[in-house]
């Protein structure tokens, strides 16, 4: 089912009139079937719940123009078959992401904060306004920090001044 809703989510984000263009990057997810059957076996879930947030944090750690790099490549399938494969956790996509245009490693920010802040919130992991909220707060703060090098168009200056500003709601709303 959340492989289903995440497709569906990534389906959306790319047939949106807003993002035509934005398309994740080729990572090759890794799953918890593709590790071999002895490491999978020993591992209890919360440490691929602690892996994913150590990916999360590592691919967040890096300015937008190197999230790409082949540094983070392994963080970011590790991340992406994890929100696939996760059983206590959903995640969804929906239409704020246009706010990105076409910077595609903005993308993956916006799934690493996601990631990131569902597992720190796991109490909240139902409360789908709460998690989109934080992560959307997550990704403002990365985009307003100079030393990320994020590019602002008007929409991410926007979003950045309504961050600031504790607008960052409204701003969502309006989107």
């Amino acid at each position: 089912m959340k492989k289903v809703i995440l497709t569906m989510g990534l389906l959306c984000l790319i047939s949106s009139g807003y993002a035509q263009s934005l398309q994740l990057p080729t990572v090759d997810p890794v799953t918890l079937e593709s590790l071999p059957a002895a490491v999978s076996r020993s591992i209890e879930l919360k440490e691929f719940e602690k892996a994913a947030l150590q990916a999360s944090d590592f691919i967040i750690a890096f300015p937008v123009n190197e999230v790409n790099d082949e540094k983070v490549k392994a963080s970011k399938g590790y991340l992406l078959g994890w929100m696939q494969d996760s059983p206590d956790f959903n995640f969804a996509v929906d239409h704020t992401i246009a706010v990105f245009e076409d910077n595609d490693p903005l993308m993956w920010i916006y799934m690493a904060c996601m990631a990131k802040y569902t597992i720190e919130h796991k109490e909240q992991s139902g409360n789908t306004d709460y998690i989109k909220l934080g992560t959307w707060e997550l990704v403002a703060g990365y985009i307003d920090n100079p030393d990320n090098r994020v590019a602002k168009t008007e929409k991410l200056n926007m979003l950045c001044n309504a961050y600031r500003s504790g607008e960052l709601d409204a701003f969502l709303k309006s989107l």
